[in-house]
């Protein structure tokens, strides 16, 4: 039986369409930051393979550099 090593795009993946069961209950305004949310998680997905982090960490990690990068270029 063999083994199967996702990579870390499949990991991101698989916790955005975990999350997007949240979205459901959301009103509209709250839908739309929430897809952004995700956006900025999967944007340094691939430094996720480096890491030892869980993916749920590296996520957050993700959303955080992002947003300081826009509130450091005052978007």
């Amino acid at each position: 039986m063999g083994r199967n090593t996702y990579t870390s795009r499949q990991v991101m993946e698989s916790l955005a369409k975990a999350m997007k069961s949240m979205e459901s209950s959301m009103p509209e305004r709250d839908r739309r930051l929430f897809d952004e949310i995700l956006l900025m998680g999967r944007i340094h997905a691939s430094q996720m393979d480096l890491s030892k982090l869980s993916p749920e960490t590296a996520f957050l990690i993700s959303v955080i550099m992002e947003m300081m990068d826009r509130i450091d270029h005052g978007q």
